[in-house]
């Protein structure tokens, strides 16, 4: 077991999400990004990038409409973020100086904003794609729009750039938790002063070589603000961290329980004073980690909050946790909730979300 990670907390003031729709072949082809980013300059991104940016356009719209105030003067109102089309209220492009582009950036310096960004596949059928072409055809067959994005970095650094983005930039990839870590290294960032706005999320795109894994695609981008900053209604405090058990040590009843010692010290020190989560949502895949992970969660919450586990199986991304962060973002939740997403590996992630904050 690792030691043990501080406890990360920021300010949500927007949500957005890019998600085929119920019943879609991944595989086909299913986002329009003329519709969501526009109809030029967007054409040869790889597919996860596209979604990425349209997830972000839509956290930063739904962000700057919470800050210009209710409906009517131009904001939307209820809770933060919602699934849907770029269709929401003001107009997003790229931005520029503080001031020019979504207004949720408006009197941010371009210096003090970022971007912490997690995938598991996001390039994975790019790789695909590369091999074969030079296999049939040789190196200089290869596209040079799409080829750089060999490097997975890059992806979020588009991000950045659409939104001049200058602080931090960075990319993690631990498997299935890569979403739920993105938001705890933004967050951290954040309470270190390290910046004044950080886009944080995940993107997924097909993997054509996901084997028995369910394959992913899509996208949860959320922005993030210092935890020092006032939670506007619509708003949301997320607090975070991170463990690691190692499989191997499983094997030994020393193991087994040290590892339930740490998910339940993670738990109590995760919720805030006097607002322990009302609902606890496991995400797991099968693996020995999971179960141990589960066993101990049910143990803390037992006699004290619904416990709901999710066991979606292997699956070639990190995506589907913070599809649940995203949906208790935005249900209108009376008080705090808990996701954990454990992977097979070792990586357990937790996440505490409270739609209305500490107040």
């Amino acid at each position: 077991m690792t030691a043990r990670d501080t406890v990360a907390e920021a300010v949500v003031t927007g949500v957005g999400t890019v998600a085929a729709p119920a019943g879609t072949a991944l595989d086909e082809p299913w986002f329009d990004y003329r519709a969501r980013l526009g109809p030029r300059g967007y054409k040869y991104l790889p597919d996860a990038c596209q979604y990425l940016l349209a997830a972000a356009k839509d956290a930063l719209t739904r962000s700057g409409a919470e800050s210009a105030g209710p409906a009517g003067s131009g904001g939307t109102s209820g809770p933060a973020g919602s699934a849907g089309s770029a269709g929401s209220a003001g107009s997003v492009g790229s931005a520029g100086a503080a001031g020019d582009g979504p207004a949720a950036l408006a009197g941010c310096a371009e210096e003090r904003r970022a971007a912490v960004v997690g995938t598991n596949s996001a390039v994975a059928a790019l790789h695909a794609d590369i091999t074969e072409v030079v296999r049939a055809g040789g190196i200089n067959r290869l596209s040079p729009m799409l080829t750089p994005f060999f490097s997975v970095n890059l992806v979020a650094s588009r991000l950045s750039t659409e939104h001049r983005l200058k602080g931090f930039n960075t990319t993690v990839t631990s498997p299935r938790v890569a979403g739920l870590e993105a938001l705890h290294v933004a967050a951290r960032e954040l309470g270190a002063g390290r910046g004044d706005l950080v886009l944080a999320g995940v993107t997924e795109a097909f993997d054509p070589g996901h084997g028995t894994a369910a394959a992913e695609a899509g996208s949860v981008v959320l922005v993030l603000r210092p935890p020092a900053d006032a939670v506007r209604p619509g708003g949301a405090l997320v607090r975070t961290t991170l463990r690691f058990v190692p499989p191997a040590a499983l094997a030994h009843e020393s193991g087994r329980r040290r590892a339930g010692r740490e998910v339940r010290e993670a738990l109590e020190a995760l919720a805030a004073p006097g607002r322990a989560p009302e609902l606890i949502r496991v995400v797991t895949d099968g693996s020995a980690v999971a179960s141990a992970v589960e066993a101990a969660v049910r143990d803390w919450s037992a006699r004290r909050v619904p416990l709901s586990v999710e066991a979606v199986g292997a699956r070639a991304g990190a995506l589907a946790p913070m599809e649940r962060v995203a949906h208790d973002l935005r249900d209108g939740a009376a008080g705090p909730r808990t996701v954990v997403a454990v992977a097979g590996e070792g990586n357990v992630a937790f996440a505490w979300v409270d739609p209305y904050g500490t107040a």
